[in-house]
């Protein structure tokens, strides 16, 4: 029998109980249990996966994790406040759900540096033996921004290796292997078209190469490849050469361990995978968007965007909304510009032409402002109004000349070709005498490139800018300090020579060559009257002096630019001068980089009565760090002025690179007054 203490306790706590059960207030949980039906049938009825419709992988869980977390506040809420938090979150999660479902969509890489998608590095066991690439792409502009637009590349320096596929702004595409050093073969212009979609693969056994577009078979070449150790493979660009960066949407990445025969490939072009396909390693639709980083069909392969690049649904081009703020501040400071001109012959007067100039670039200004579809082609265009401004506003100084007998240079790369008028006007009021056009690439086939931009094909046509020409013809004309155009050909690590060599081995130097006919070509276009050799691999004397003589049968002059290798320098001076006296007039040494240390007057012994020309490095590098200021350079030219028939400033694009140190026409000024 309890105790009379224990039987009063159990009362107060049934009691107490009672009271509490008497106390309690029905929550209203309606709105969250209909919610929470709502998030059962979704899960339910939704697929996730990686295709147009469907939800994103993961979307569910996050859903299921929230709704079994709203279950729990229904059986344990203490408060209606716990309750109507749990049916916002509910309510929240749930249309974030809906948000999650794929759109149909393309990447679009807009050609800004250092933009690509990269696959995983587990990718790189594939791609390093036999394998097949294959993409779909949608090119907007041909032109690159860089040497190349590289559709696909998994290449690096040092060593030399991997491999790329690239095109270029003539419509040319190339496939580039690299076995401790880099072979490429290319196409004729036009197989690469913008405004369609294309489609390209490239074979690769290991040792042959086969490159197909939509189907058919473009180009073959026998290289061995030596797989990139250290470089991603990357679609649009390369990792190697970030400027290499397409303007194009691209979709259907294919990577197979197998090579894929022309027929395999032209069959299957519209074809969709499951991922499952026999000899398929990795497939990436691209026609989805399933946010920066993404894996593919199989499920083993992961793309990441880089940079710029973006999902435009349903594959249609935005409308681009433009900013033409500094274009219009541009063509305003032309205008501003031009009624303070006051043209003439007399000292401080703009030479006669300078308003009917500036009236050019508003005009252009104006055009663009109108036409232009894309915003990198109307920075361009302030850009260059600015930039000729810049020279305008110059053009008044009278520059200073060489004394007499002796002459000042000037090379210059990519400006030369494409800078527009007002690179040509700065060099005709700069008191430089001679510009050497920097450099000629000659391929296998004989085909050339100018730095990066193709202008002479294996058959000999010009296929460069149609504008080159007339650029460089105002270049000559009065009033210029510039008399000579020079074209150099080669540079450190150029095959250029050795491929001169071959050609020469081949086919002779005869007129009906491909050597003579591509420079004919080029006399004509550029009007150069000298050809400058910058051969600092091959050193071939035999091939050297041929085509010496070949050249001097044209209508060239020759100048050497030696660094290093005297006695190849020599050797190729005597022959030539034997054979023909006077043909090679000139000599610039590079006392800069790995010449620096160079003596004029120990050069000098090898060229009979020629004294060579010194040349310096303006200021470049990071920072504008290295190099040398005009008020150095003249100095340096100063204190040899007895051992030298001239100078030469390497290079004009980093002069414009660095133009707070001084532009153009002060380092001809300090040439100049060096040489007096």
């Amino acid at each position: 029998m309890p105790s009379l203490l224990a039987a009063l306790l159990m009362l107060i706590t049934i009691v107490a109980c009672s009271d509490d059960k008497a106390d309690l207030v029905p929550f209203e949980t309606a709105s969250l249990e209909s919610l929470i039906v709502e998030a059962e049938e979704i899960i339910q009825n939704n697929e996730e996966g990686t295709q147009a419709g469907l939800y994103k992988p993961g979307s569910k869980k996050e859903l299921q994790d929230v709704l079994a977390w709203a279950k729990l506040k229904i059986e344990n809420a203490k408060s209606q406040k716990e309750i109507t938090e749990a049916t916002l979150k509910l309510q929240n999660t749930i249309e974030s759900f809906k948000l999650n479902i794929i759109k149909a969509a393309i990447p679009y890489i807009d050609q800004t540096p250092g933009s690509y998608i990269k696959i995983s590095d587990n990718i790189k066991y594939t791609i390093g033996g036999t394998f097949t690439i294959e993409v779909d792409c949608y090119i907007l502009d041909l032109n690159q921004i860089g040497y190349s637009n590289n559709l696909f590349s998994c290449e690096q320096m040092g060593p030399d290796s991997g491999f790329a596929v690239r095109y270029f702004g003539d419509g040319h595409i190339e496939i580039v292997v690299g076995n401790n050093d880099w072979k490429d073969v290319k196409s004729d212009p036009g197989i690469m078209k913008v405004g369609e979609w294309m489609h390209v693969a490239l074979s690769n056994t290991g040792t042959v190469q086969k490159l197909y577009v939509n189907g058919n078979e473009i180009l073959s070449m026998n290289h061995t490849h030596l797989p990139a150790a250290s470089a991603p493979l990357v679609i649009g660009n390369g990792t190697a050469f970030s400027d290499r960066v397409v303007n194009a949407m691209l979709k259907n990445v294919k990577i197979w361990n197998t090579v894929r025969k022309e027929q395999e490939i032209a069959d299957n072009i519209e074809t969709s995978l499951t991922g499952e396909e026999s000899g398929l390693a990795a497939y990436f639709p691209l026609d989805a968007d399933l946010g920066n980083e993404f894996k593919d069909f199989t499920g083993s392969f992961t793309a990441t965007f880089v940079s710029e690049v973006k999902w435009l649904l349903d594959g249609i081009v935005p409308e681009m909304i433009l900013d033409y703020t500094a274009l219009e501040e541009a063509i305003a400071e032309a205008e501003k510009l031009k009624t303070t001109i006051v043209e003439g012959e007399n000292d401080g007067d703009y030479p006669i032409g300078t308003i009917t100039y500036i009236q050019t670039l508003i005009d252009g200004g104006k055009n663009v402002r109108a036409s232009a579809k894309w915003q990198k082609d109307v920075d361009k265009e302030a850009n260059n109004i600015l930039q000729s401004l810049e020279v305008v506003k110059d053009s008044n100084i009278k520059p200073t000349l060489p004394p007499g007998g002796k002459y000042s240079a000037i090379f210059g790369g990519g400006p030369f070709y494409s800078g527009g008028d007002a690179v040509i006007n700065d060099l005709r009021n700069s008191g430089f005498t001679t510009a050497i056009l920097w450099t000629i690439h000659i391929g296998e086939d004989g085909s050339m490139i100018f730095n990066d931009k193709a202008i002479i094909d294996k058959n000999g046509n010009y296929v460069g800018d149609p504008e080159w020409k007339a650029r460089l013809s105002n270049l000559l004309k009065a009033p210029s300090t510039i008399n000579r155009i020079e074209l150099g050909i080669g540079a450190w690590g150029s095959k250029s020579w050795q491929n001169i060599k071959a050609l020469i081995d081949s086919e002779g130097t005869g007129a009906d060559t491909k050597l003579y006919k591509a420079l004919k070509t080029l006399k004509d276009i550029t009007g150069a009257s000298a050809i400058n050799y910058d051969d600092e691999l091959t050193y071939d004397v035999e091939s050297s002096v041929k085509f010496s003589l070949m050249l001097a049968d044209m209508g060239f002059k020759i100048t050497l630019c030696p660094y290093t290798n005297t006695e190849y320098w020599k050797s190729v001076y005597t022959q030539v001068e034997v054979q023909k006296p006077g043909a090679i007039d000139r000599i610039y040494l590079q006392c800069y980089a790995g010449g620096a240390g160079n003596t004029p007057s120990t050069w000098n012994n090898h060229f009979g009565n020629l004294k060579v020309s010194m040349g310096l490095w303006c200021r470049h590098g990071d920072n504008c760090g290295s190099g040398d200021t005009p008020t150095e350079i003249q100095t340096k030219i100063k204190s040899e002025k007895e051992n030298i028939s001239g100078g030469f400033i390497w290079l004009y694009d980093d002069i414009r690179n660095c133009s707070d140190y001084g532009k153009t026409q002060a380092y001809a000024k300090a040439i100049n007054k060096g040489l007096e």
